[in-house]
C-alpha cells in the first residue's frame, strides 16, 4: 500500500514537471519598495485589458487566486464598470469605496509576434503587461513589474489566463508582498 502511494506521488510530481518547467512568463523590470512592511489586508484588483470579457475573466481569476492564499481581494469592474482611469485621487476614493488598503493595477502594453518559421508562416505571439501595487495607506508604489507572456495560438484563452496568474502570484509572493 505504501509503494502504491508513494509511486502515484512520483508519478503526479511527474506529471506536473512539464508545466511548471514551461513557464511562459518572464518578469523584467522589477522595482520594489525596500522600506515597505506593510501587509495588504484587502486587494482592489484592477485589469485593463481592453475587452470586457478578458478583464472580468483576469480580475475574477486574481481575485480566487488570492483568496486560495486567504488574501481577501476584490474586483474593480463593479465599482467601475468602463475602462479605468488611473488618476491618483480617483484611485484612492476607489480603494476606500472598496474597503481596500492596496490596490493592484495589471495593464495590458503591447502584443508582439516573433516569426519562427518564415516559410509556413509560423509565429509566437507575446503579450506585454506592467504590474503595480500600491499600498493606500502610505500613497507609494511598493511593487511594479513587466511581463512578457508567450500565448499558445490555438489554445483557450481561459487557462493562459490562470497560468499567468499564477506565475504573478508567485513573484509577488517571492518578492514578499505576502
Amino acid at each position: 500500500m505504501r509503494v502504491i502511494r508513494i509511486y502515484m506521488q512520483f508519478a503526479a510530481l511527474m506529471m506536473l514537471f512539464p508545466v511548471i518547467a514551461c513557464t511562459s512568463t518572464k518578469f523584467s523590470i522589477m522595482y520594489k519598495d525596500e522600506t515597505y512592511r506593510g501587509h495588504p489586508e484587502r486587494f482592489l484588483v484592477i485589469n485593463t485589458f481592453p475587452t470586457p470579457g478578458t478583464r472580468r475573466v483576469f480580475e475574477d481569476e486574481l481575485v480566487e487566486a488570492l483568496k486560495n492564499r486567504r488574501i481577501d481581494a476584490v474586483v474593480s469592474y463593479w465599482i467601475m464598470p468602463d475602462l479605468p482611469v488611473f488618476d491618483k485621487d480617483v484611485l484612492a476614493s476607489l480603494a476606500k469605496e472598496a474597503g481596500a488598503d492596496t490596490v493592484l493595477i495589471n495593464r495590458y502594453v503591447n502584443r508582439g509576434m516573433e516569426e519562427v518559421d518564415v516559410r509556413e508562416g509560423i509565429y509566437k505571439t507575446y503579450i506585454y503587461t506592467q504590474t503595480d501595487v500600491y499600498d493606500m495607506k502610505s500613497n507609494k508604489l511598493v511593487f511594479s513589474a513587466s511581463a512578457e507572456t508567450l500565448i499558445k495560438n490555438g489554445q483557450p484563452y481561459v487557462p493562459q489566463i490562470e497560468t499567468y496568474i499564477r506565475n504573478m502570484i508567485n513573484k509577488l509572493s517571492q518578492e514578499g508582498l505576502f
